[in-house]
């Protein structure tokens, strides 16, 4: 389902091509888990999403929250298209930076 690669410093996680609904409630085990990690900096790589509603922005909200707490950060990696643009009209993009490349 997720491509993870571990690095002692990143956690990259790949999303799909559809981040919306159900396919949202797949991750949330997986994002919980992240919170609970030493890894400074977690990456969500949207290389792959064409997609995204807002379901998937919570849930993007909620982890970036839930780690900040920690003092760990998240990027958004390659992110175009309609998740782009709706990110950039809720200003989330103001919040948690996107990155062109790790």
């Amino acid at each position: 389902m997720t491509n993870l690669a571990n690095s002692q410093e990143q956690t990259v996680i790949s999303l799909p091509a559809d981040f919306s609904g159900f396919t949202v409630d797949g991750f949330k085990d997986e994002f919980e888990g992240l919170v609970g990690t030493d890894t400074n900096f977690i990456i969500l790589d949207f290389s792959k999403t064409e997609f995204i509603d807002s379901s998937g922005i919570g849930a993007i909200v909620f982890l970036y929250k839930r780690i900040e707490k920690r003092n760990h950060q998240l990027s958004l990696l390659n992110v175009t298209g309609q998740p782009f643009k709706l990110m950039n009209l809720l200003r989330v993009d103001k919040t948690i930076p996107f990155i062109d490349s790790i």
